[in-house]
């Protein structure tokens, strides 16, 4: 049997070691953001009270680990915080799961699902890239700053996009009816419609100004870990998530159309172009949150 090239196999190994670690990721996430939902929603004692537990255990457990584990002359500091967010998510996902199960809940198994898939496809993309590295100087233009123009672009217009569509959705009451019951999905849709539009237009914008004008270099340095690394990896992942599921949005609008779209609060036709706005919301955002916890921890 003929053998793989040495450069071939490292791809392929990262490759499924960041769909592994992106669906662990996945479904971690939309396990701990539904169970705060189920929590404040149903009982919002227990969410609170597993919190506590989760950040308690897990930065006890980070200590340990450091104390077995870590240098001497290291500081605390890391293992902590790394402590306090996973017992976060852990304790949010448990407590959630905990309620769901004791309310026979069945759309957190569909929600597990989703993260699943979410991560998966996020780990895939994000392990055939790695940010673009241009430190030749500070006026980058022509090729190189379209690029680069495109992921600043994807980024800042994602967060403008959000704010602007939530402060409409808010300015506009009198022509929508804004209830407790009806608020999650219309704020889902506005984030969704809002970072899409944003994502898309930025990374136009991006393209043509920094082509032709010019546009600043990514924060590197040389370690991308820590705070650093959490901003790389948001500007970073907002700009791939966003044309990854960009398309599988408009390949989602054609092949299943308006079902998948109402479960996320979004109604009306569903055309090729609503597809592609909603994937690049959902995209920009979920690459904001992913990459930005992936570059903190050194994944870039």
């Amino acid at each position: 049997m003929r053998k793989l090239p040495e450069n071939q196999t490292n791809i392929f190994t990262k490759i499924i070691w960041g769909i592994i670690g992106g669906t662990i990721w996945g479904i971690l996430f939309c396990a701990a953001l539904a169970g705060l939902f189920i929590g404040i929603n149903q009982n919002l004692v227990t969410i609170v009270s597993s919190l506590l537990m989760g950040v308690l255990w897990c930065t006890i457990i980070s200590l340990i680990w450091k104390s077995l584990m870590g240098r001497q002359d290291e500081s605390s500091q890391n293992y902590i915080i790394t402590g306090i967010i996973g017992g976060f998510f852990l304790g949010s996902a448990i407590g959630g799961l905990m309620l769901a199960i004791l309310n026979r809940d069945p759309n957190f198994g569909k929600i597990y699902i989703l993260g699943a898939f979410l991560g998966a496809s996020f780990g895939f993309v994000w392990s055939l890239f790695r940010p673009p590295i241009f430190l030749g100087g500070v006026r980058i233009w022509g090729k190189s700053g379209a690029i680069l123009g495109a992921i600043w672009g994807a980024f800042f217009g994602t967060l403008i996009g959000i704010v602007a569509t939530v402060c409409l959705l808010f300015w506009s009451q009198a022509n929508i009816d804004v209830t407790a019951g009806n608020l999650p999905q219309l704020l889902i849709a506005a984030l969704i419609f809002g970072g899409g539009n944003g994502a898309i237009g930025g990374t136009i914008s991006g393209i043509i100004f920094g082509g032709l004008i010019m546009a600043p270099p990514l924060p590197l340095a040389l370690e991308l870990i820590g705070i650093r690394g959490g901003i790389v990896g948001a500007i970073w992942g907002s700009f791939l998530t966003a044309i990854a599921w960009g398309i599988i949005g408009g390949i989602l609008s054609i092949t299943i159309g308006d079902d998948l779209f109402l479960n996320l609060g979004i109604s009306g036709q569903v055309t090729l172009l609503r597809g592609v706005i909603v994937g690049a919301g959902i995209g920009s955002i979920w690459g904001i949150i992913s990459g930005a916890f992936w570059g903190f921890f050194g994944r870039i």
